[in-house]
């Protein structure tokens, strides 16, 4: 995600998030400097939603303004594709019981 937002866009979602949230100040979102993280945590601190809330619902307004950049999706190798690895069990040596008791346990 960008660090910083100049421009038209920004002063659009900054207006939005504002009016959404009565909370937010235009300071304290120039205080975030347009960093989609920042805007997250003031979400949370100053609305008092819950972290994963306020991403949602953060990234769904953000995402009118195509001011951040998505991620690309990577496609997840199939399971297939995965080495299998066999693990053999090798019974261990069997105890030595031919040996006698200890002359300490004799009485």
């Amino acid at each position: 995600m960008a660090s910083q937002i100049p421009g038209q866009g920004w002063q659009e979602l900054k207006r939005e998030l504002m009016q959404k949230w009565r909370e937010l100040s235009e300071n304290d979102l120039e205080n975030t400097k347009g960093n989609a993280q920042s805007i997250v945590d003031l979400l949370e601190r100053k609305v008092g939603m819950a972290i994963d809330e306020a991403s949602e619902k953060f990234a769904e307004i953000a995402s009118h303004y195509h001011l951040y950049d998505e991620p690309e999706e990577k496609p997840v190798k199939a399971d297939a594709e995965k080495k299998e690895r066999v693990m053999e069990l090798k019974p261990k040596a069997p105890a030595n019981r031919d040996r006698k008791p200890k002359d300490d346990f004799l009485g």
